[in-house]
């Protein structure tokens, strides 16, 4: 990812994909359910901790320090530059923690925290980055307190009549890193298999281009009981 979201093309991020973070991103905080957050910091007695996977220039994470604003929040990427904007955003806010970091399929997807760290884990358009997609989600949710949620969004793949080869192709020609791109009900099934419990799925329109979804899965104890 560090190759296409590097130099000059992460100093524009935010201007070139105005339109697009705001609708994705707006998805995804519709997803997440506080109620439940604010719910466990009451009786846990302590503040939400909060991770957002491929943070990019910290802009999530700016949306989630509005609405939870007592809590500990981490972001990680794996481009310098784009965190390097991220930090810069975040100079005042001393509870926000970044980390240079790629996604894996290894225990805790490769992340140096250890299990049952985080009350949200957030992962905005990486999903079709990942080699190992299942792995990933599955040491993400290792990485969830119990009553713990993980909410994920991505541009989902389209069928016709969209002419999605030939789109693909362009994508793939611009950044490298692309992978492959999943339908909502794929999303929902890698979810499934990875050890989480769905509770929520749905489709977004984002602009004549492109379409995405949002999933929020929540911790199950039987699967990290077992690791």
């Amino acid at each position: 990812m560090a190759s296409y979201y590097s130099g000059k093309r992460a100093v524009s991020y935010n201007q070139s994909w105005k339109t697009f973070s705001q609708k994705t991103l707006a998805a995804t905080v519709a997803a997440i359910d506080l109620t439940s957050l604010q719910d466990i910091s009451q009786m846990q007695g302590r503040q939400l901790r909060v991770l957002d996977v491929a943070c990019g220039t910290g802009m999530l994470l700016a949306q989630l320090a509005q609405r939870l604003p007592e809590a500990e929040l981490h972001g990680l990427d794996a481009s310098a530059d784009m965190l390097a904007q991220a930090c810069q955003l975040f100079a005042d806010h001393p509870r926000t923690h970044f980390v240079q970091a790629s996604l894996s399929g290894a225990a805790m997807a490769g992340l140096p925290y250890e299990p049952a760290s985080f009350d949200l884990i957030t992962c905005t358009n990486a999903l079709h980055y990942l080699d190992n997609p299942r792995a990933v989600l599955q040491g993400l949710q290792r990485l969830l307190t119990p009553q713990g949620q993980l909410v994920i969004e991505d541009y989902a793949r389209r069928g016709f009549p969209f002419p999605w080869r030939p789109f693909e192709w362009l994508v793939k020609r611009v950044s490298p890193q692309y992978i492959q791109a999943y339908t909502l009900s794929e999303a929902s099934s890698l979810c499934q298999d990875a050890g989480l419990n769905v509770v929520a799925a749905r489709k977004i329109s984002i602009d004549a281009l492109w379409q995405g979804w949002v999933i929020r899965g929540r911790f199950d104890p039987a699967v990290n009981s077992s690791t």
